[in-house]
């Protein structure tokens, strides 16, 4: 096993950092497994409360594990990794080191904390409570949040573009069905759940606060490095494109995650213009680094314009053009 991934490590762009990103895969891999194999026994085997409610779903753990282990050939392999300049290879190794554990342990809480209410079909068991801490003070389904945190970060170790993007096309619309799908029964068993949904995220951490700062921060002067040393090639820009799209469905107040959901389209399109065009449209960086970095104490433009428009102008726009061509028909 040893020399065959020592072998397979030669594809890799750093070697070194593939062996241990591919065993920090594997370890916390085997970690996931076993705490849903320990559901399933403890589910069969408990005495859970009464079900009231019960819908299956297409998309189960079955699925969801089949999916995750179509992504290993491609780790092993190093098909779809992309070339990163070696500081900001090292950079994203970091983060997404970080995102694998702290998923990892994310998942177990989550796990620990619904008890008996756990079920593979979606279930409304008997006086179901609302769970609302420990793991479900970050997300409303911690379980799906953690796993696709834990996917994206794996392939942000292996610096893999193809997982990413079945991840991001394939496993988080998924994922969104089967939590909707939840959410649905459980408006019905809990009114009280209307207000969960307005101050937790669903599929992503919620970040508000000291914690806010402190993310926003680390990132800001990551790209501001990046940027300052020209290390931003296509994956890199696309790299940190998908950081702050992620953010953007993270943060809280919402006027926070507005502005890095505008700040993620400012960077595709300057940075594409600059890769494509001329190197001289990387200078928009430092204005968008810039209002990340107004943004940690005060509103930076973004959040201003969320404040006058409730939202995007520009959709909002498109959204009252689409009714009146409707309205004329």
């Amino acid at each position: 096993m040893l020399t065959w991934l020592l072998q397979a490590s030669k594809n890799a762009q750093n070697p070194i950092l593939f062996l241990i990103g591919i065993a920090l895969v594997y370890i916390t891999g085997v970690v996931l497994l076993a705490a849903v194999i320990w559901k399933f026994y403890q589910y069969e085997e408990g005495q859970t409360p009464r079900v009231e409610k019960k819908n299956k779903h297409f998309f189960s753990t079955r699925e969801m594990l089949l999916l995750v282990l179509i992504l290993f050939p491609f780790w092993i392999g190093s098909w779809g990794q992309v070339y990163l300049p070696k500081i900001a290879n090292y950079f994203f190794f970091a983060i997404g080191s970080f995102c694998v554990i702290f998923a990892t342990a994310w998942h177990i809480r989550a796990k620990f904390n619904i008890g008996l209410l756990w079920s593979d079909d979606i279930e409304i068991k008997e006086k179901h409570p609302l769970q609302t801490t420990g793991a479900y003070a970050l997300a409303r389904h911690p379980m799906y949040a953690s796993l696709l945190l834990w996917c994206w970060g794996c392939s942000f170790v292996m610096a893999n573009a193809v997982t990413m993007i079945l991840v991001s096309a394939l496993f988080l619309p998924l994922m969104y069905r089967r939590a909707k799908a939840e959410e649905k029964l459980l408006l019905e068993k809990n009114r009280d759940y209307l207000l969960y949904q307005k101050n937790v995220r669903m599929l992503s951490i919620t970040l508000g606060g000291f914690n806010s700062i402190i993310v926003r921060l680390i990132i800001a002067l990551i790209l501001l490095y990046c940027t300052a040393l020209n290390l931003i090639n296509l994956p890199v820009l696309f790299g940190f494109v998908f950081i702050h799209l992620y953010l953007g469905y993270s943060l809280i107040p919402e006027k926070t995650a507005f502005s890095y959901r505008s700040k993620s389209g400012m960077m595709l399109i300057f940075g594409l213009l600059g890769l494509y065009f001329h190197h001289a449209f990387f200078c928009f960086f430092y204005v968008i680094i810039a209002m990340c970095l107004y943004g940690l104490k005060w509103n930076c433009p973004c959040m201003l314009v969320y404040e006058k428009y409730h939202g995007c102008p520009c959709f909002a726009l498109l959204k009252k053009c689409s009714l009146r061509k409707k309205a004329d028909r």
